[in-house]
């Protein structure tokens, strides 16, 4: 009995030992945590276009007939402008009919209306406002341009900018923090990023329709494009 508590208060001292270690504090790892934040601003090189072509007509089949030459002069316009034919694409194409409505509530197909419409990047956003001109110029009134937006088409070199100015500030916190602790700065543990984009402003134009005022092409002001990488950044100090 005596040689088998020696040994359970030998295991016990053992386990006692191995904790204590274990919450030492000098083999803690000190480390502190910061937020440091990069802003770019870049001008947008690319404008989306949003815009739908409509006929009416007697019969669905004139309708849809109607409003697909006019499709086909909007497209050409496109391309001879420098617009890629990847870059435009239809988002739909529908044929209703139109109704009137008596007094007594009754109603009638009074004829058909055919609609399609259209997303288009236009790459070369200094020329946008004079493309769009160009497009309402050939197809007439049955073109109808519903929203414009200005947008960086390629992101990354504006958000690596904004990167290592995030860096450079998380890096100057945790240096401070560091200093009045009375420690140094160590090498970076972890980092956490988090991208914002300032969202495009939609521009909505009105086009004119008479032929002194269509001569003066549209003008798209693309403005500025704000890019904010955010780091949460985890660095040791000893």
């Amino acid at each position: 009995m005596k040689i088998f508590r020696g040994i359970f208060f030998a295991i016990l001292t053992f386990s006692v030992l191995a904790i204590a270690i274990h919450q030492n504090p000098s083999t803690t790892q000190r480390y502190v945590t910061v937020v440091g934040t990069g802003t770019t601003t870049v001008v947008p090189d690319t404008v989306r276009l949003d815009a739908s072509i409509t006929s009416k007509e007697n019969s669905s089949a004139a309708a849809l007939s109607s409003a697909s030459k006019s499709a086909q002069t909007f497209r050409q316009t496109l391309i001879s402008s420098g617009v890629l034919a990847k870059y435009i694409q239809t988002q739909s194409l529908n044929v209703s009919p139109n109704y009137v409505y008596s007094p007594n509530g009754t109603s009638k197909i009074s004829g058909y209306q055919a609609t399609q419409s259209f997303t288009v990047i236009i790459r070369n956003a200094a020329n946008a406002g004079a493309i769009v001109s160009a497009t309402q110029n050939a197809v007439g009134n049955p073109l109808q341009v519903n929203d414009t937006s200005s947008y960086v088409f390629d992101e990354s070199a504006a958000e690596a900018t904004a990167r290592v100015q995030a860096i450079a500030t998380a890096k100057a916190k945790a240096a401070s923090y560091a200093s009045l602790a009375g420690a140094k700065l160590g090498k970076i543990l972890t980092i956490d990023e988090t991208v914002q984009n300032s969202n495009p402003v939609p521009l909505v134009m009105a086009m004119a329709k008479t032929d002194a005022a269509a001569s003066t092409p549209a003008q798209i002001d693309l403005g500025q494009q704000s890019v904010t990488v955010s780091v949460t950044t985890e660095w040791d100090i000893k």
